[in-house]
C-alpha cells in the first residue's frame, strides 16, 4: 500500500507538472501567437506600402512618358498647320494685284533702303514687276540713291527681295519675313496651346 500512495503522489505532482507547463505552453504559445500576428501585420503594411509606392511611381512614369508623346504630337500637329497657313499667307500674298503687291514692296524697299541707293536682287519670274516697283520708287530718290535690279544673281524663290547697299544687305524676302512673324508670334500661340 505504501508503494501505491508513492504512486499517487508521483502521478499527482505529475499531473500537477503536466498542467503547470500545458498551461504555461499555451501562455508562452499565446503570447507567440500575438507576437507573429503583429510581425506579420508589419511585414503586410511594409508590402503594402512598398507595392503602392511602386505602382505609384509605374503610373508617374507611364504619365510622364504619355504626355511627352501627346505634347510631341501636338508640337507636329501645331507645326504642320503652322507651315500651311504661312505657305497659303505666301501663296496669297504672290496673288496679290500688281498695285497691292507693289506698294507693299514698295514700303518694305523704301525701309531696307533707307536714303542710300543699291540694287535688288529678286526671283526671275518677278523681275517685271519690280522692274515696275522701282520704277515708281525711283521716282522720288535723289539720282545717286537710285536702287536697280541685279540682273546677274536671281534669288531661288519668288516673293519679296534682297536689298543689297553700299556696306549691308537687307533680306526682305518673304520666306524671312513670314519666319519672322511666325517666331513673333510663336510664344502666344504655344501660350494657347498648352495653357491648361
Amino acid at each position: 500500500m505504501g508503494l501505491e500512495k508513492i504512486r499517487e503522489a508521483v502521478l499527482s505532482n505529475a499531473g500537477k507538472e503536466a498542467a503547470r507547463i500545458v498551461g504555461n505552453a499555451k501562455k508562452h504559445t499565446g503570447s507567440l501567437l500575438i507576437a507573429g500576428k503583429e510581425e506579420i501585420d508589419r511585414e503586410m503594411e511594409r508590402f503594402y506600402q512598398a507595392r503602392t509606392a511602386a505602382i505609384e511611381d509605374e503610373f508617374n512614369r507611364k504619365l510622364v512618358r504619355f504626355k511627352g508623346i501627346a505634347g510631341k504630337q501636338v508640337l507636329e500637329k501645331r507645326n504642320l498647320l503652322l507651315r500651311s497657313l504661312f505657305q497659303k499667307a505666301m501663296e496669297e500674298i504672290l496673288n496679290w494685284p500688281d498695285d497691292e503687291y507693289g506698294e507693299f514692296m514698295g514700303g518694305l524697299i523704301e525701309k531696307a533702303a533707307g536714303g542710300s541707293g543699291g540694287s535688288l536682287r529678286v526671283h526671275n519670274g518677278e523681275r517685271h514687276r519690280f522692274a515696275g516697283i522701282l520704277s515708281d520708287v525711283n521716282k522720288q530718290r535723289d539720282p545717286e540713291a537710285r536702287i536697280i535690279l541685279d540682273e546677274t544673281n536671281w534669288l531661288h524663290e519668288p516673293g519679296g527681295f534682297v536689298f543689297i547697299g553700299k556696306d549691308y544687305e537687307v533680306d526682305q524676302t518673304l520666306g524671312t519675313i513670314l519666319k519672322d512673324v511666325e517666331e513673333e508670334i510663336m510664344p502666344s500661340i504655344a501660350g494657347g496651346l498648352f495653357s491648361g
